[in-house]
This record gives C-alpha cells, sequence and structure tokens, in this order.
C-alpha cells in the first residue's frame, strides 16, 4: 500500500530574477506517493521521478519495487510540475509556460527531498540516503539531478535518460529502422509503400485520406508526424512484430488504411492529439499533456524526430530541422525553438558520466532513444 499527498513548495523557482512578480501563483502544491511497507531502520530514500506525464506509483512488479525490498528502502514518486495534478497555473498560456523547464524540474526536487526527509529523520535517527531513479526525460532528471545537487542526492539509476539534447535526432529513425529490419525487409517496403501512397493521396484528395484516418481538421505537417509515429511507436513500446505482421495481413486490401487508422488508435496513436490545434489549447488538463511536452522539445530540449541519413527513410523527407522549426512555430504561434547547446551546457550532455559521479545508465538494446543517452 502507499499514500500519496501534495508537497507545499516555499518557492520551487529557484531563480531570483524570474520568480520576481510571480508570488504565491507559484507555490502550488505538487503530488508525490509514498510507502513504508518494506522500510526498516536506516533504509535509503528511492526518489522515483515521474517524466512527461500524469505521474503515479510505480506497480509492485517495477525494478525499484524490487530493488526496495532488496535494500529495506522508503519508495517516493515525485510528479512533474506542470503535469497531471502538479498545475501551478490555471491556463498554459506562453506567459506560465516559460517556467516549464529542466531547471525548474530540478529546482523542485532539490526542495522536495529536505522535505520528505526531515518526515523520516526523527524514525531514523539521521539523514538518509537518497537514490533518484527514472526513465526516459525522467531518467535525464535523475542524472541530473545528482549532477546538479551531489549534496541532495547520492547516486542516480538512469534508465534511457536522455541526458543529451540534438537537435537532428535523426538516430531515431535510423534505430526504428534497424529494428524493424530484424522482421525482414518487406516490412521496412511496406512502410516505405505506405509514407508514398499518403502523400500522393494527400496531394490529390486530402479528404480522403483524412476521412480514413478520422482526422478532418489536421493539416499536412501535423498529420505527417502522426503518420510517421505509427511505426516508430511500435518499436518504441515493443510491438514491432505485430506491427509488421498487421501491415503484411492489410498491403493488398483497399480499406487498409481505414484499418491502419483502428491499429493506430488501438495502441493510442490518434491524429488528434498530434494537431496543431490541440497543442494550442491552454486549459490546463490532468490527462492532456501534449502542449507541455511539445513547449519542451520546442524550447530546450529539442530531440526533434527527423529523417534517417540513408536513402530509405521510414519518415516523410520533408521531415527535417526546418519542418520541426515550422512546426513548433506553428504549435504557439510565436518563433520557438531551442538551444540545445546551451541546454547541454548546463548539464554537460554525454560528458555527464565523466563530469558527474555515481551515476548508472541502463539503456534497451532497441530503444531509439537510447542515442540520446550514454552508451556503454
Amino acid at each position: 500500500f502507499f499514500f500519496f499527498f501534495f508537497f507545499q513548495a516555499e518557492d520551487g523557482i529557484r531563480d531570483a530574477q524570474e520568480s520576481r512578480g510571480l508570488g504565491d501563483v507559484y507555490k502550488r502544491q505538487q503530488r508525490y506517493w509514498y510507502t513504508l511497507s518494506v522500510w526498516k531502520y536506516r533504509g535509503p530514500i528511492l526518489l522515483w521521478i515521474c517524466g512527461a506525464e500524469a505521474g503515479g506509483f510505480p506497480k509492485d512488479d517495477a525494478f525499484i519495487m524490487t530493488l526496495a525490498k532488496d535494500f529495506s528502502a522508503v519508495v517516493v514518486a515525485l510528479e512533474h510540475r506542470y503535469y497531471g495534478a502538479s498545475l501551478p497555473f490555471i491556463e498554459f498560456t506562453m506567459d506560465s509556460l516559460r517556467y516549464l523547464n529542466p531547471t525548474q524540474a530540478l529546482a523542485d526536487i532539490a526542495c522536495f527531498i529536505p522535505f520528505f526527509r526531515n518526515k523520516l529523520d526523527d524514525q531514523a535517527k539521521g539523514p538518509l540516503k537518497v537514490f533518484a531513479i527514472g526513465g526516459g526525460y525522467g531518467g535525464a532528471l535523475s542524472a541530473w539531478a545528482r549532477y546538479k545537487y551531489p549534496h541532495l542526492v547520492d547516486g542516480a539509476l538512469s534508465s534511457s535518460g536522455m541526458v543529451n539534447t540534438i537537435l537532428d535526432f535523426y538516430m531515431f529513425d535510423q534505430q526504428v529502422k534497424k529494428s524493424i529490419l530484424k522482421n525482414g525487409e518487406q516490412c521496412v517496403k511496406n512502410i516505405q509503400h505506405l509514407l508514398d501512397e499518403v502523400q500522393e493521396m494527400w496531394n490529390k484528395n486530402a479528404w480522403s485520406i483524412k476521412n480514413a484516418y478520422r482526422a478532418p481538421y489536421v493539416e499536412w505537417d501535423d498529420f505527417m508526424f502522426f503518420f510517421s509515429d505509427i511505426f516508430a511507436q511500435a518499436v518504441q513500446w515493443s510491438y514491432r512484430t505485430k506491427m509488421c505482421a498487421f501491415l503484411k495481413s492489410i498491403m493488398n486490401d483497399e480499406q487498409r488504411h481505414h484499418k491502419l487508422s483502428l491499429f493506430a488508435e488501438e495502441h493510442k496513436i490518434t491524429p488528434n492529439f498530434y494537431s496543431f490545434e490541440y497543442i494550442r489549447i491552454t486549459q490546463t488538463d490532468p490527462i492532456n499533456n501534449y502542449r507541455q511536452w511539445t513547449y519542451q522539445f520546442c524550447s530546450s530540449l529539442g530531440y526533434f524526430n527527423t529523417i534517417s541519413h540513408d536513402d530509405s527513410p521510414l519518415r516523410f523527407k520533408d521531415m527535417n530541422v526546418s519542418y520541426w522549426k515550422r512546426y513548433c512555430q506553428k504549435s504557439f504561434d510565436v518563433t520557438l525553438f531551442p538551444d540545445t547547446f546551451h541546454t547541454n551546457s548546463l548539464y554537460s550532455g554525454v560528458r555527464i558520466e565523466e563530469a558527474g559521479s555515481k551515476i548508472i545508465f541502463t539503456n534497451g538494446v532497441e530503444d531509439p532513444w537510447r542515442w540520446a543517452g550514454v552508451q556503454p
């Protein structure tokens, strides 16, 4: 069993200049969960850092829960501000989103650790060690937390931690293609055929494609992102074999695009989530996280999934860095583009392994995000 509460930060924003005039607006509560079910005297605190989505407590079979049993540890999960129920503003306007960046997220972690540790120190009769753990963006935050606040974080486990912010992240699609080739070259050819076919159909009669994928309000730019992700997500979430078998079964079917849209929907890939109209919604929503995450990769992180640098990419050929620059501008109606060099200068990029200490990096063999992390 576990408990969840809200942590009232004194001031999550650490930069005095940026926090002027914001007052109590940012001092909204941040959600966290914890359990003492396997904790024993002097056992450490395992801090699960949630990423760019509504947070939650790890499942019983999660690796962090196994570690907790092995080390008699407390497990606590901290929700990322701006996601889930940890919403600091009523609306996510451009003015309120300016505080959504890794620096402020790390400051929240730095505020939370002493607060939570103090809850247990009396029982433990002394300060407990804290180990940050996370995956993906949460994995990057775990490594960065150890690097930036070593006096608070004693060690970190970064799983698929995207610590290297990259503008032209073509390596993502290279890995997607490499993984899909394990299911045979024909699967790659089927995807490329569908990409060419969709572009040709859109140019002749865009409504036919919009109707097939139930996407009446999307533009070509946002549709390209959605359609390419149907195949990329299959690799990221480990159902590429299922996808390749499905594609083989529909290639000669006149209703293949309708059936492919149902397959995408089954795996929670829907065009409306990729549409500019959806991203432009400023009203806060505990479930909708796409405006926030789009702002993060457009403003500071990059990770733009561009076409792979070979003669047979698995995205539309127009999806280069210029495409993403246009995508960010359309999403927020302002010129917005990340300075990934600056972000890496703050957290050391892939050199964090040399600059930091006591950080373990792990990656999945087929995970496309591994190429933004530390390689063995």
